[in-house]
Parts: C-alpha cells; sequence; structure tokens
C-alpha cells in the first residue's frame, strides 16, 4: 500500500503505511521485510519535505541494504544522500553509483541517478548529461521487456528525475535542449506494438464490450446498473491482466531522433516544440538550418488556462455565445512567449508537452488562420512522413449509434466517394470495423467518444454493438493511413510517464498511422456533421488534413457553435 501511495504521488499516505508495515515486522522479526518498509517510510519522507526527521533512519537504512548488496541498495544509498551534506553525501552517492553493472535495468538506472547527482554537486555538466543518457538506456532496456503499451509508457516514470536534471543541464544549448527533449519524450511509441493472443484477449474484449452494451440499455431505460458495473470492473481487470502479460515484440524500437535530423526534416519548414525545464516552458524554434530559443511562462500559469479554455469549447458546443478571444491572447502569451515573433509564415508543425496536447491550439492567435499539425515528437513527426499510403487506396466510412445527428456527413461522403466502403447501422460492428480498418488509406469513424482518465486504454468509440477501445485498435494487424475522428474526445491524450501519452490517438500512432484529425474537447454533433464534409473536400482536393482544417474554420468563422466545434479539431501527425 505505501509503494502504491507513493506511485500515486500521496507521500503522507504512503509514510504513514509504511510507518505501520515497519511496525508489524518488526513484531514479527521480518528484518528483510522491515528494511524494505524502512525505505519506503524515508522516501515519502523525502517527498513530503520531512528531510530533518529522517536523519536517524535514512543512513541506517541505506547502509543496511547496502551489506545485504541488495537489489534497493542505490535508492537507499540515494536518500540517504539528499539529507547528509558536505563528503559523507558525495560519498554516499558514489555508492550507490557503484550499482551500475547490475543486470537488472532499473537497478542500474537508480545507480546512474546518484553518478548524476554526484557530478551536478562537482558542477561537471558533462558528467551530468553522460549519467543521465546512460540511466535512460537502461529504463528503455527494461521498458523493451514489455508488451504493454501501459506498463512500458507507466514505466518511463523511472526515469523521470534523470530527465529533469539532463532537461536542466541542456537548457541554454538550443540544439542540446532539442536532443535531450527528443530523448526523452514520446518514447513509448517508437516501440512496435505487441502481438496479442488472438486465443484469449478478444474473449475478455467481447465480454467487456456486451457488458457496455448492456449497462447502455440499462441506463436508458433507468433501470439499477450497480451489478452490470461491478461486472465491468472485474472484466476490465481481467483486459489489463491479459495485457500486462504480453510478451514484448521482437523488433528494435527506433532509436531517438538527433537534433541534425531534425534541422534537416523541418528544412524550410517550422517546428515548434515546447519543454518544460522545472516548470518552466522553453519554446524551441527550429527553421531553416536553425534551432532558436525563447523562455515563455510558467506551466502552472498555462494549467490555469487549460480549464477555462475547455470550457469556453463545451459553451460553443452547446449553442451558447463563447468568446475566446482573451483567453487566446492569454494561451499565446503563456505557452510561446516571445518565440511567437520567431515563427515564420507558413505551416507550422507544433511539438508540445505531453500535458498540453489536450488544448485546442487553434485558440491561440499565431495558429487560428494557418496550417498546424500536432506531434507527440519530432521523431515521430519523421517517421510518420515516411509511412508510405496503401495501394489502392481504400476509404472506410463508419456511423455509429445515438448521434443527435445520426452521422449526417456519413451518407453525404457516401454519395460523393462512391469507392468507399459504408459500415452503419447493425453493420458498424467492432468485428467488421476492424477488419476494413486494416490497411485503409483514409477511414473516417463518426462515433461517439469516451475518454477514460482513469484508465485511458478503454477509452472507446461507440459502435452497434459496443465499445471499440484502444485494446482492440492495438490488435490490427495493418495501421490506417490516416483517420477522421469526429467524436466528442476523441483526440483527448493522458499524459502519464516521464512526457508519455495514452489513447485512442496515441494507439494509432504507435501501430503506424500517419495522420489523424480528431477532437479534444465536446462538439455539436449538428455542427461537426458540415465541418467534416468540408474536411472532406480539402482531403478530395489533395490538401494535408492541417491545410484541409484551416480551410474549415475559415468557412465557420460566421457562425459561433460551428466555429466553437471547428475550434476543438486538430490535425495529428501528417
Amino acid at each position: 500500500m505505501a509503494t502504491a501511495m507513493l506511485a500515486a504521488d500521496e507521500p503522507e499516505r504512503a509514510r504513514t503505511a509504511a510507518r505501520r508495515a515497519r511496525s508489524v515486522f518488526s513484531r514479527q522479526g521480518r528484518g528483510w521485510h522491515e528494511a524494505r518498509a524502512r525505505l519506503i517510510e524515508v522516501r515519502a519522507g523525502l517527498l513530503a519535505g520531512r528531510r530533518v526527521s529522517l536523519s536517524r533512519d535514512a543512513l541506517p537504512t541505506a547502509q543496511a541494504l547496502h551489506l545485504e548488496r541488495a537489489d534497493e541498495a542505490p535508492v537507499a544509498l540515494t536518500a540517504a544522500g539528499r539529507i547528509a551534506s558536505g563528503d559523507e553525501r558525495l560519498q554516499l552517492w558514489r555508492r550507490a553509483a557503484t550499482y551500475r553493472h547490475r543486470p537488472n535495468g532499473l537497478v542500474r538506472a537508480s545507480a546512474y541517478l546518484a553518478g548524476a547527482l554526484e557530478r551536478e554537486e562537482c558542477e561537471d555538466r558533462g558528467g551530468v548529461l553522460r549519467a543521465c543518457g546512460a540511466g535512460l538506456d537502461a529504463i528503455d532496456e527494461h521498458r523493451r521487456l514489455m508488451g504493454s503499451s501501459e506498463l512500458r509508457a507507466l514505466a518511463t516514470t523511472h526515469g523521470r528525475e534523470l530527465t529533469e536534471i539532463a532537461l536542466r543541464h541542456a537548457a541554454h544549448e538550443p540544439r542540446s535542449l532539442l536532443r535531450w527533449s527528443e530523448r526523452t519524450r514520446a518514447t513509448a511509441l517508437a516501440q512496435p506494438p505487441a502481438t496479442s493472443d488472438a486465443a484469449t484477449i478478444p474473449a475478455s474484449l467481447a465480454a467487456l464490450r456486451d457488458n457496455g452494451r448492456r449497462l447502455a440499455e440499462a441506463r436508458q431505460a433507468g433501470e439499477p446498473t450497480e451489478d452490470l458495473e461491478k461486472e465491468r470492473l472485474r472484466l476490465e481487470r481481467a483486459v489489463r491482466t491479459e495485457s500486462h502479460t504480453q510478451s514484448a515484440a521482437d523488433t528494435d524500437p527506433q532509436r531517438p531522433a538527433t537534433a541534425e535530423e531534425i534541422v534537416a526534416g523541418v528544412g524550410d519548414g517550422c517546428l515548434v516544440e515546447l519543454v518544460d525545464v522545472d516548470g518552466t516552458l522553453h519554446v524551441l524554434v527550429v527553421h531553416n538550418g536553425r534551432v532558436r530559443r525563447r523562455v515563455a511562462g510558467t506551466t502552472a500559469e498555462v494549467n490555469d488556462l487549460l480549464g477555462p479554455a475547455s470550457m469556453l469549447l463545451r459553451r460553443a458546443s452547446r449553442g451558447r455565445p463563447a468568446n475566446t478571444a482573451d483567453i487566446g491572447r492569454r494561451l499565446q502569451e503563456a505557452i510561446l512567449g516571445d518565440a511567437a515573433r520567431l515563427i515564420p509564415d507558413g505551416p507550422i508543425t507544433l511539438a508540445p508537452t505531453a500535458r498540453l496536447h489536450g488544448l485546442a491550439w487553434s485558440l491561440v492567435p499565431t495558429l487560428h488562420d494557418r496550417p498546424f499539425s500536432v506531434v507527440p515528437s519530432a521523431g515521430q513527426w519523421l517517421r510518420a512522413r515516411e509511412v508510405r499510403r496503401p495501394t489502392p487506396r481504400r476509404t472506410l466510412l463508419v456511423a455509429g449509434p445515438n448521434l443527435e445527428s445520426g452521422g449526417a456527413e456519413v451518407p453525404v461522403l457516401a454519395r460523393r466517394l462512391a469507392d468507399a466502403v459504408l459500415l452503419d447501422g447493425p453493420q458498424a460492428t467492432v468485428a467488421d470495423v476492424l477488419a476494413a480498418l486494416d490497411g485503409a488509406d483514409l477511414a473516417h469513424l463518426a462515433t461517439h467518444g469516451r475518454f477514460r482518465a482513469d484508465s485511458p486504454l478503454f477509452s472507446s468509440l461507440d459502435l452497434a454493438d459496443g465499445p471499440l477501445t484502444v485494446h482492440d485498435l492495438e490488435r490490427l494487424t495493418t495501421a490506417p493511413y490516416r483517420v477522421v475522428l469526429s467524436a466528442c474526445e476523441s483526440g483527448v491524450l493522458a499524459p502519464v510517464g516521464a512526457q508519455e501519452l495514452l489513447g485512442l490517438a496515441a494507439a494509432l500512432f504507435s501501430i503506424g498511422t500517419a495522420g489523424l484529425v480528431c477532437s479534444v474537447a465536446e462538439v455539436n454533433d449538428a455542427a461537426t456533421a458540415g465541418l467534416m464534409v468540408g474536411l472532406h473536400d480539402g482531403l478530395v482536393r489533395g490538401d494535408d488534413p492541417a491545410t484541409a482544417l484551416l480551410h474549415v474554420r475559415r468557412a465557420a468563422a460566421a457562425d459561433p457553435v460551428a466555429a466553437g466545434t471547428a475550434a476543438a479539431f486538430v490535425a495529428l501527425g501528417v
């Protein structure tokens, strides 16, 4: 329990649970367990800022675990070093660094963290960055053992402090900051997805889907749902457990892109990458062979603006007046600051921090009237540009149930795109949609979407026989080249680990989709139908999704509801 509370960033609860466990283990004479409970108590106390009260326990705990040569020893020695001072601190960190040759990747990462702290204390910037790089390599090795995309993303949490230290020491040199930003963001998306166990995963997902259908029917009829909710939780645990036991794919993940590769790839275009360095946003503008850096606002200032921006879009989706000009100006100042003056005319590729992926970026004045696309990382953008479009180019149109507009754009698109595969009504089942999605050139899914912040891999799209989840999408053999998701919040991604993302869009990127159009807020169903027809008109003309969305925003400007709905859509990838 203490370990779980520590992972959930609740240090006081972790400290209380660890103290209770330590007391019980002591009475039972179980010294091995008592020492580890004491270590968690020390770590929780440090996180809660209780350094003075920990001086009595931290050093004896570290010494005891070091004498055992325990895997936890570098963590304990590092914690003791944070409380000590002077030469004793350096000695403790140097002792922890000796564990860097252990076979376990997490143990090595802990040892390299101690080495980075020791080099930082000695003002050796090069030594700090070398230690951080080696520690992150160890985390990558640990992550590659996992088949579950959820576990891979969460595993990067172990490297969060290494990431923070590296970015701090790279911050004043733009190309170095770009390199380290790319080294530490969206790394899980670069790892090829594992192949699911076809004999078990579909059965549990089918049961969960049936449960979702019955839950929806019970809610609509006003019937009790308590037993069905309990069943849903049980089935979700089963699916998650099966996912977590998947073996990793045999192929190696893509290596992070170098600063030189990114600069060359951008060419005369423009990439804007946002980097959180100790709670302050640094803005990197890559254009014409140069990387320039400016410092914008704090992440706290930006976070305070995200709620009001989302509320205004929600008002617009419900047909209420929503003046977004003021919030847009404040967002631009906090997120871009003086860097807005460095951005040239023309299209932009934007790589925000994980926390900012859910922003409706067209609210920002400098972006509103130009094509822009949003990507998890510059490396992912470069990989997306290399994806080959399938031949022949097959289009899929799907209309899900219970839409206010009835998926009104789908019949219109079906008449205009005569060769498209159409799945609507009872034909829009999960199995049929997945089969048609596999290898499609363009897929348009007009369905209700549900983002699950508590468990992003159960974010879903509503189909005729129940929800299509991220777990389903990860089973595709060949990713669709481009996808349009017209559902509410279909593009919302959960920031997890150290700058990682989970959700429907992240799943599609990880399997090789090059580009998506999706929403990051509530949208008005009726307005969406017209906007989507305009979007496809642009795609048929040969526009990329970012340019097609720009034309949609311009066409919707005179209608407040349509304009608010258009602002909620973003182009991801290429």
